[in-house]
């Protein structure tokens, strides 16, 4: 019974609830309809009991419960300020009509708990003071018109009793609207609390998450500064052994490193701003110009063998790799060139394939003049052996002999001259790659 009893009266002041009243409109809205009823129940014993004893003057207070039941309705569909001013304005009117009514039965003390309730009623100040002041003055017409008018008092009215009665049903009203005040006071009271007791819960645990927070902080900083301390090893050995630039698409230089610089023979400001095509060796600018076109079209990487060419006019190869650096789109507004000096490794080719062709030189020589003349001797050799040579022709063989050796000896000084030449080429080219490197 209690439950159903609980579930009834919360539902009752619940009555015209919604998500857009604010925690002040949502008191308001309770302490009127709880006011309401309050009233209609009163209202209803109030007329009960003076009918039960024979006053039937106590039917007039019947217009107050229909009042309150307007006022219920207007809570239910919403309209919550129209019900405030109506039930304020409507009921003075009502009470003050009782009163002028029947006279001294205490009814016009409703009047001051209805300027009274007013504050607890209204939100705007304005509307407060209008309520208060309006009650007042209607209180004050009552008096006026009771020391105007003489009272003739109806023998069937208990005058003292109905008073007493009315300024308990006035107190009680009265009562019921700082109860119910209250009691949405202290049920607020106790969801602050708990949303107190919960945010200090929730600091609790964001404190926890914090400190786990900062400690994945501080690991995070550790690894980042791990791999700033790798990449800038990287970077250290890049800028020690690797030759490197930053170009725009047009092949405008950015940024170039200290090797780089050093290995071109131009200073770092004679090289940014300029276009890559200032190191390029003469015979290979159009060439690097159709591949550099191709790259730069479909944003890949080029590599290749280059020959560049310093300040001093003098060469040096690298093995370069062209990056097209792309943004979010995919297109590339920028190169990183990466190069590494091949020089030495170039010079050795070209030496091993001049060397190639000496000894290709030299074979050949052997093969056509030192060869011609052995085969001679030996074939002399062979023809005296078997004694197909008459003794009046050994003249003649020997000159021939002779004329043999004459000549495979001129052919081995030529070919030991033509050795010699090209070992002394071979040094002063080894001397010349040392003093540039």
């Amino acid at each position: 019974m209690r439950l159903i009893v609980m579930n009834f009266w919360n539902r009752l002041l619940r009555m015209g609830h919604h998500d857009a009243l604010n925690r002040k409109q949502q008191i308001r809205l309770h302490t009127l309809n709880a006011f309401a009823f309050a009233s209609i129940l009163f209202v209803l014993l109030f007329a009960a009991a003076f009918v039960s004893v024979g006053s039937y003057s106590a039917l007039e207070s019947l217009p107050i419960a229909l009042v309150m039941v307007v006022v219920l309705w207007l809570n239910a569909t919403r309209r919550l300020e129209a019900a405030k001013v109506f039930m304020v304005f409507s009921l003075v009117l009502v009470i003050l009509g009782m009163a002028l009514s029947d006279r001294r039965t205490g009814t016009e003390y409703v009047l001051i708990s209805l300027a009274c309730s007013s504050i607890l009623i209204f939100d705007e100040v304005l509307k407060i003071f209008l309520g208060f002041v309006f009650s007042l003055i209607c209180f004050g017409f009552y008096l006026w018109y009771d020391t105007t008018y003489d009272f003739v008092p109806d023998p069937t009215v208990p005058y003292e009793y109905m008073k007493s009665v009315v300024m308990l049903t006035s107190a009680c009203a009265v009562a019921v609207q700082l109860l119910v005040f209250r009691s949405l006071i202290n049920k607020y009271a106790e969801d602050l609390q708990e949303a107190h007791r919960k945010e200090l819960t929730t600091n609790e645990e964001l404190k926890t998450s914090n400190d786990e927070l900062h400690s994945l902080s501080e690991q995070l900083d550790w690894i980042v500064k791990q791999k700033s301390n790798e990449l800038q090893s990287y970077i250290d050995a890049i800028n020690v052994h690797v030759y490197s630039a930053v170009i725009d698409t047009n092949g405008i230089i950015l940024k170039v490193n200290a090797p780089l610089v050093r290995a071109t023979g131009y200073c770092e400001l004679e090289l940014i701003g300029k276009n890559i095509s200032i190191l390029h060796a003469q015979y290979q600018q159009d060439d690097f110009y159709r591949n550099g076109a191709l790259f730069h079209s479909e944003n890949k990487t080029w590599r290749g063998e280059v020959k560049k060419k310093r300040k001093d006019g003098s060469h040096f190869w690298v093995d370069k790799v062209i990056i097209p650096l792309k943004n979010e789109s995919g297109t590339a507004n920028y190169f990183l060139v990466l190069a590494l000096p091949i020089t030495e490794r170039k010079e050795a080719e070209e030496q091993k394939e001049r060397i190639s062709k000496m000894l290709e030189d030299i074979a050949f020589r052997a093969s056509h003049k030192v060869r011609g003349p052995i085969a001679r001797i030996q074939g002399l050799m062979n023809l005296m052996e078997n004694g197909y040579i008459e003794k009046e022709e050994m003249s003649a063989i020997i000159r021939f002999l002779r004329m043999s050796i004459d000549e495979m000896d001129m052919t081995t000084r030529e070919l030991t001259r033509f050795v010699n030449t090209h070992y002394e080429e071979k040094i002063i080219v080894s001397s010349e790659v040392d003093v540039k490197s």
